[in-house]
């Protein structure tokens, strides 16, 4: 398996991604009153952890949908040419490179839904009602949510982005009659409680949330 390199990858371009942003951003307010410099390199840096934000999530996003791709290479024997599930489903190795990605860097990196598959993805306070304002139809299709939170005198950036189903999701999450057996038998087994069926294309299916300190990327609490 390539995951590690592709976590240690995604890092590298999140870290260089957050440097030019942070540069050009001192660059911009170097000639402004303290009052404007102080507004606007609290913007600066707001942008910056977007950015960040954004940019690992989509990295997790892509990884997934590789996954999603090849579960025929992966569940089909090249012998015998039969299917046989083996749970490496794109959620599952979502989850993988969050928790990797989470100890790497110490910023907390987690899938989650409404109706989640998995208890232990559920989703916090924050994270439910975000994912309810993306599903909302005043909330624009495809758009994250950030915003600073403060908890116990500490602030943190949370930024959660969409994740909508698309026709390979339907092999795990549509209708459960209509589900392979092979699938079928897999989930009922390993995951008793799981609340993940009957989507159809194009549904809000959850988000990816994303904590950030912004102490551990040199900006100030």
């Amino acid at each position: 398996m390539y995951i590690p390199k592709m976590i240690k990858f995604a890092c590298l371009i999140v870290i260089f991604i957050f440097l030019v942003c942070c540069v050009n951003s001192k660059n911009s307010f170097s000639r402004q009153s303290d009052s404007v410099v102080t507004e606007k390199i609290e913007d600066g840096h707001m942008k910056c952890l977007q950015v960040v934000a954004e940019t690992t999530i989509e990295m997790l996003i892509a990884s997934r949908s590789v996954i999603a791709k090849n579960q025929e290479l992966i569940n089909r024997d090249p012998t015998t040419g039969n299917y046989f599930m083996k749970g490496f489903v794109p959620a599952v190795a979502g989850s993988q490179i969050a928790n990797d990605f989470s100890l790497m860097t110490g910023h907390k990196l987690k899938q989650t839904s409404l109706k989640v598959r998995n208890p232990a993805n559920s989703p916090d306070e924050w994270e439910r009602k975000v994912l309810k304002l993306l599903g909302s139809s005043e909330h624009p299709k495809g758009v994250g949510f950030g915003e600073m939170v403060e908890v116990d005198g500490n602030k943190k950036f949370r930024f959660m982005t969409p994740i909508y189903v698309d026709v390979g999701c339907l092999q795990c999450h549509g209708n459960k009659g209509e589900l392979r057996p092979a699938i079928r038998q897999f989930l009922e087994s390993k995951y008793p409680f799981d609340e993940a069926f009957g989507y159809k294309e194009g549904e809000l299916r959850g988000g990816v949330s994303i904590i950030i300190l912004p102490e551990q990327l040199g900006l100030e609490k």
